[in-house]
């Protein structure tokens, strides 16, 4: 597997955000074809207004969020 060599990750403590370590994972998950993967198995039972965003998108958000360290809301 081969990645985007221009891609460069340094610390440099609270002049960036946090999630930036988030580019690493989209690199991944772009690679491993995961948005691809989802459209493939899971089906998208919702209706009406409730479709504003793909499946795929909002699976890609939750999964994000927990690798960054987020507290899921319901826990909340």
């Amino acid at each position: 597997m081969s990645f985007n060599n221009s891609l460069k990750v340094d610390f440099h403590g609270s002049r960036i955000t946090s999630d930036a370590g988030l580019i690493l994972v989209r690199e991944l998950d772009e690679r491993l074809g995961f948005g691809d993967l989802i459209s493939r198995h899971l089906m998208d039972s919702r209706r009406g207004k409730n479709t504003q965003l793909p499946l795929e998108d909002l699976l890609r958000q939750s999964v994000y969020s927990r690798l960054a360290g987020y507290e899921d809301l319901k826990d909340a």
